[in-house]
């Protein structure tokens, strides 16, 4: 396949905007709508807990922190929705899928290490109610090989976008044939044809006049 046939999958003709709106609204549901609702329940349980525990330990604190690394993962995956819209505008098997893949993969592993600060997520108690000098006792969330790994992944995942190129490419070109053959139908149907039997009528009629005079 040439430039010219590669550079023709991202024409328009080629697009899927189905694909992309259901791409866009499963990105949005796990990066948004999830972390959404995870803030709205974690919300109210500060004070509950902080009461369970006869006030020894404040959990609003903590669980406000929480909330803000939630926040933040919100705000890094914007870029995730704008390239999951590329990503299912072109099907498997299309030569412009793979670019906008592989950077979804690859924006996703960093995702993961920025919104987690590397693994180690930093959360600060309020120490008054453990000592009278105490002001503040750092407690660090340390998930690091669980992020390293899940950042590992999503990068295998971007190279994975040339294999489920080359699964699909097959298909993809049966399928692509069959839509394009379907478009030059319907437009033969419209084309305005000069019938055969119209133009032999004609033909015999000037000959009858013809002979009349």
């Amino acid at each position: 396949m040439g430039n010219k046939d590669y550079f023709s999958e991202f024409s328009p003709k080629c697009m899927s905007f189905g694909g992309a709106f259901l791409s866009v609204a499963i990105t949005v549901t796990i990066y948004i709508l999830l972390p959404l609702a995870g803030i709205a329940f974690i919300s109210g349980m500060g004070a509950s807990l902080t009461d369970a525990m006869d006030g020894s330990i404040d959990f609003g604190t903590i669980l406000d922190q929480l909330a803000a690394y939630l926040r933040s993962l919100m705000i890094y995956s914007i870029p995730l929705i704008v390239l999951s819209a590329f990503v299912g505008l072109y099907e498997k098997g299309s030569y412009a899928r793979i670019p906008f893949k592989f950077a979804y993969c690859i924006y996703l592993a960093a995702v993961l290490l920025l919104f987690t600060k590397g693994g180690e997520m930093d959360m600060f108690i309020d120490g008054s109610t453990i000592g009278e000098n105490i002001h503040s006792v750092a407690v660090v969330l340390e998930i690091k090989a669980v992020i390293y790994i899940l950042a590992i992944i999503a990068v295998l995942k971007g190279f994975l976008a040339f294999a489920e190129f080359s699964d699909n490419r097959k298909k993809y070109l049966e399928n692509s044939a069959k839509r394009f053959n379907k478009k030059d139908k319907k437009k033969a149907k419209w084309t305005v044809f000069e019938d055969p039997v119209d133009e032999e009528s004609k033909k015999k009629k000037k000959s009858k006049k013809g002979d009349d005079e």
